[in-house]
Parts: C-alpha cells; sequence; structure tokens
C-alpha cells in the first residue's frame, strides 16, 4: 500500500508510504488518501496526523506515471483534486508534519490540513510554474489565505522553494521542531486539541473555512446558529465549569 492509516485512540495517522520515492504521488497515492479521508469520516477520530515515510513528506506528483492515466484533463484533475477536498473537508483538526520535502502537491496536501509542523531545514514551495501549470490541488485558494494574496502570487508564478524556518515566520508552518524533538512536539499537540471541548472545535473550523467566502452578516448569523449548538451541547456545562476552573487557577 502507497497509503498507510492507523488509529490509535482519538488519534489517526495517515502515512504516505513511497520513501524511495520521497513520497513522489502518484494515482495510487492519490486514489489510496481519498479513501482513507473518508474511511477516517466514518471513525471519526479526534485529531489526523498526516506525514511521509522515511526522509521527506512528499516531493509532489511522480511525474513518471502521468503517462499511464487514462482520461481528458477535466477527469484526471478531478480524480487527483478528490482526497485534497476530502482530507480539507474533514470535521476534526488536521495537523501536517513535514520534513524533507513538501513540494507541489505535497505543499497542497500540507495546505489541506489545518496546522503544520515542519522542520526548520524543510524544502517547500508550489513549484508547478516549472512545467507550465498551476498549483491545481487547493494550493492556489488556500496559499493566499495564508501568506496574502501579493506574497502568494511571487511565491506561485517564481516557483519559490523556501525553508520551514522561512515558513514559520510566513504563517505557512504553525510549529518548527527538530529532528528526534518532532514526535514529542506533534505529540503535545495531538493531546492539547483531543482534550479540547468538541463541538466548538469543530464548528469555529467549518466557520473559519467558511470565512473568506461569506459576508459579514452573514458570518455573524452562522456564528450565532454555531454558539446555539454549542449552549445546548450535551457536555456544555463540563466545559463550562473547567474554563472556570482553570480561570480561577490563573488568578490565584
Amino acid at each position: 500500500m502507497s497509503v498507510e492509516l492507523s488509529f490509535n485512540g482519538p488519534r489517526a495517522d495517515l502515512v504516505l508510504d513511497r520513501p524511495d520515492v520521497l513520497n513522489a504521488m502518484d494515482f495510487d497515492v492519490f486514489d489510496g488518501l481519498a479513501q482513507a479521508a473518508d474511511e477516517i469520516a466514518d471513525r471519526d477520530p479526534r485529531v489526523v496526523v498526516v506525514s511521509g515515510k522515511g526522509r521527506s513528506f512528499s516531493a509532489g506528483i511522480d511525474v513518471g506515471s502521468l503517462g499511464s492515466v487514462s482520461g481528458g484533463p477535466a477527469e484526471t484533475i478531478a480524480r487527483a483534486q478528490a482526497p485534497f477536498r476530502k482530507i480539507a473537508a474533514l470535521a476534526m483538526p488536521t495537523i501536517a508534519v513535514v520534513q524533507g520535502h513538501a513540494l507541489g502537491a505535497g505543499l497542497q496536501l500540507a495546505l489541506a490540513c489545518d496546522l503544520r509542523v515542519m522542520t526548520s531545514d524543510a524544502k517547500v514551495g508550489l513549484l508547478e510554474a516549472n512545467y507550465g501549470l498551476i498549483p491545481d490541488l487547493g494550493g492556489s485558494t488556500r496559499l493566499p489565505q495564508i501568506v496574502g494574496t501579493a506574497r502568494a502570487k511571487r511565491m506561485i508564478w517564481l516557483a519559490e522553494k523556501i525553508t520551514g524556518a522561512e515558513a514559520l515566520e510566513l504563517g505557512i508552518a504553525d510549529l518548527v521542531a527538530e529532528g528526534e524533538e518532532m514526535d514529542a512536539v506533534v505529540a503535545a499537540l495531538v493531546e492539547k486539541l483531543a482534550e479540547a471541548p468538541f463541538t466548538p472545535t469543530r464548528s469555529s473550523k467549518r466557520l473559519i473555512d467558511g470565512a473568506p467566502f461569506v459576508t459579514y452578516s452573514d458570518g455573524m448569523d452562522a456564528e450565532a446558529a454555531a454558539q446555539e449548538g454549542c449552549m445546548t451541547a450535551p457536555d456544555f456545562a463540563e466545559n463550562m465549569m473547567r474554563g472556570i476552573q482553570k480561570l480561577q487557577a490563573r488568578s490565584k
């Protein structure tokens, strides 16, 4: 299998498993990611961690596999996009763990996740312009939401490759961790997210992801509906009490 999926308590691990080609993605990977996303949605863990086996997250699309793909451009693009759409639409928080490379489709997979933890020396970028193409797996939508339109244009037009440290400065990476620290940093982040109140976490994810596409008034209406859901959730009283206790502990 080119994609591995495992569940451990509240955590799901989705791992690209083609280390011999730096986890470059072919259509077996795209199909495997789509199937894994469906299973994750069914199993409904609290947090999903997406990573690559070996020394790279993903070096991008395996161009050697493209000649064997049947169908026209529209069909091919739709098949490639399917897992990215599904991963971005997952209800629970998702974390991409990036080391080595996240180039082209690799960076777009990381951008489909909610948070990204990178090594400082990771190499990341959207390099499609070098091949007469555009990022069509969500990159031209997600990247400007993070870095702004001007910087996104520059990175895409010039096929810029930056480091994980630079990605942190731009907000593409949320945390930087080195070598053996990575597992501990990711585990701590998973633990915090798994312990966060269930309904507010998922409701706010949906609101934040939709924010660029709604008016202020419509956004307020959506917030009101989501807040009502939080206040009527079975664990609301418990969450409120926990928050009060934390506030009281900090004030002592």
